[in-house]
């Protein structure tokens, strides 16, 4: 007896088809490339609707694929072949929504794939299940599945729609021509005073330390930093950039208690060291990452605002372009199953990216930075008549690592340990130097304020730790050494005259110092919370406090931090001794004391 087809007209298969192809087709294309733009919006400084132009062709050369195939395939397979389209776009949806795990930051870090093995069995069964299932139970599955993947279609579209309406999706960004011409006066000095703030993201301070005292290459950077005094015990506030921008510009320490974009108008948007400087007659010129512009910089007062993102040099469909490319990959790395994430991660050189250029490394952050650092010291004039204040924001050490010894793409993401680190430093340490070289060429550096800083280490446990011996004497309390890391950041800084090879301070100095100290050395009237870091002793005894939380993603959107767990430092902070557990800070302005010792500290067997 020949099988019986479920009683659907062929002209009606056929439109069925059609639409599940515009339905996967906007699955891939439009709803999660949307989602994820949403919460990661700081990342792409051109907006939605300018990528989506870029991936049209595609999106709709994969529905007319779909919909040929459903016109012209016979009616034996027919509705089996609309039964596998449609369990498709319901997998999509359960794994770009459902099945979404947490595989930490997507910043260079290497990712251990097989940690999360039982993840990819789970999943790998899940769409072998599934699919085998459509097609050979079509007959009883068909219009169920049909009508499942409609109704999460429309469930989408009524999602998309109204997120659109809530989010605005143009970047305040600058790209294109605009970010071109923004670097034409970036280029620009002062002829009469220049403050440069640079601030070198994730710039550990006891690598800097180590860069500067090793050898004959030690020797040469002690000499090229002229002026300079070099803070060793400086600690920071937070562990992330996110909320150590603020306190570096105002002195402020963010509780949890205002929302966030509350919070960054009042503080970045009000009284911060830029607002003091712009009042005093200073330009103020800005050079930061875009991924640090939306919910930060944007907020600060400036006259010339320049976007680090690599793509000044091309056409802004290319940027687009781009853009568009990595938005891809992340759609992909969220809708793939386990073990084929691997293939579209790609080592942090990504799937998609890599395949439009024969030199996917170029549009790593450092790479870009490094490029940006030279353009600004080969093309660097000193034609300004007024001050300037310039805040330039590089990713020199921060993750990923990607450099060999001679400052070239080492061939793939190295792991962050401390060698590889300390080369990737090294290379962005000799760029920036060059910087100070043209500045000196041009006869600017002796008058000029100079803060060379980290916002946060580096992820390596410093070197010089010291632990807790506990009372059995053989194992020992560390504070988290991650934390530890992120705890210690570069701070090195040269006044107007001062000179000769740079100097070491042991002074208790700490991020939020940073206003305070420009505006001291500057002589601005206004007064920041911190002290002068120059009016601080070696051996002064200081508490400080740095504050931690976890890390995620969304946090650039969402009201509140999760909890912050804030730690007294009374000494160095290499000194496990020195770390007392304080407060806890819970969104919404609740704070407890610490009743027992905080999950960060770390037991270890002694040897």
């Amino acid at each position: 007896m020949q099988d019986r087809q479920p009683d659907i007209g062929r002209d009606k298969q056929k439109i069925l088809g059609v639409g599940l192809g515009v339905i996967l087709a906007a699955q891939l294309f439009l709803f999660m490339p949307f989602s994820l733009y949403i919460g990661n919006a700081v990342e792409f400084p051109v907006s939605f609707g300018s990528m989506f132009s870029v991936w049209l062709p595609l999106a709709v050369l994969l529905a007319g694929c779909i919909a040929l195939a459903a016109i012209l395939l016979p009616n034996s397979i027919h509705t089996a072949y609309l039964s596998l389209l449609a369990m498709v776009s319901i997998l999509i949806w359960i794994q770009g929504n459902l099945l979404v795990w947490n595989y930490g930051l997507l910043d260079g870090r290497s990712i251990s794939w097989e940690t999360y093995a039982g993840r990819g069995w789970l999943e790998i069964g899940l769409w072998l299940a599934a699919l085998l299932a459509a097609v050979v139970a079509w007959r009883k599955l068909n219009q169920a599945l049909i009508r499942v993947a409609i109704a999460l279609f429309l469930l989408q579209t009524t999602v998309f729609i109204y997120s659109w309406i809530q989010n605005d999706s143009t970047p305040s960004v600058h790209s294109g021509d605009a970010n071109t011409a923004a670097l034409g006066e970036i280029v620009r000095f002062s002829s009469k005073k220049n403050v440069v703030h640079i601030i070198a993201d994730g710039f550990q301070s006891d690598i800097f330390a180590e860069l500067t005292s090793e050898g004959e290459s030690g020797n040469r950077l002690r000499d090229a930093l002229i002026g300079f005094k070099f803070f060793r015990e400086q600690i920071g506030v937070f562990p992330y950039t996110h909320m150590t921008i603020p306190a570096i510009l105002t002195g402020k320490i963010y509780r949890n208690d205002l929302r966030i974009k509350e919070y960054m108008e009042s503080s970045v948007g009000g009284k911060s060291i830029l607002s003091v400087a712009n009042d005093a007659g200073y330009e103020i010129d800005l050079a930061v990452p875009p991924g640090a512009v939306e919910n930060i910089y944007s907020k600060a007062r400036y006259t010339n605002f320049y976007s680090i993102d690599g793509q000044d040099n091309i056409a802004t469909s290319e940027f687009e372009y781009s853009a568009a490319a990595k938005l891809l990959d992340l759609m992909l790395f969220r809708i793939s199953p386990h073990f084929v994430k691997t293939h579209v991660y790609n080592d942090q050189l990504w799937l998609v990216q890599s395949l439009i250029t024969d030199k996917a490394f170029l549009k790593l952050r450092f790479f870009s930075h490094m490029r940006f650092l030279k353009r600004l010291h080969e093309q660097m004039t000193a034609d300004r008549p007024v001050p300037v204040y310039k805040l330039i924001h590089v990713m020199l050490s921060h993750r990923p690592m990607v450099t060999n010894e001679q400052c070239d793409y080492a061939g793939a993401v190295l792991p962050t340990v401390r060698e590889t680190v300390k080369t990737q430093a090294k290379c962005g340490l000799l760029e920036v130097v060059k910087l100070l070289d043209s500045m000196k060429r041009l006869g600017i550096y002796d008058d000029a304020t100079i803060v060379l800083m980290g916002d946060h280490g580096a992820w390596v446990p410093p070197k010089g730790l010291k632990a807790i011996i506990n009372p059995d004497g053989r194992t020992a309390d560390y504070i988290n050494l991650s934390v530890l890391a992120l705890s210690v950041p570069l701070l090195a800084i040269k006044r107007p005259g001062d000179d000769g090879p740079m100097t070491v301070s042991a002074a208790p100095t700490w991020i939020i110092d940073t206003a305070a100290t420009i505006a001291d050395v500057e002589g601005f009237e206004a007064k920041f919370v911190g002290e002068s870091v120059f009016a601080l002793k070696g051996d002064q005894s200081r508490e400080r406090s740095f504050n931690y939380y976890e890390y995620k993603r969304s946090e650039w959107n969402d009201d509140y931090l999760s909890p912050i767990e804030e730690f007294t430092v009374n000494g160095s902070a290499v000194d496990s001794s020195s770390w007392k557990y304080s407060l806890t800070h819970y969104p919404g302005g609740r704070s407890e004391k610490a009743r027992a010792k905080s999950s960060l500290w770390q037991t270890f067997q002694l040897q």
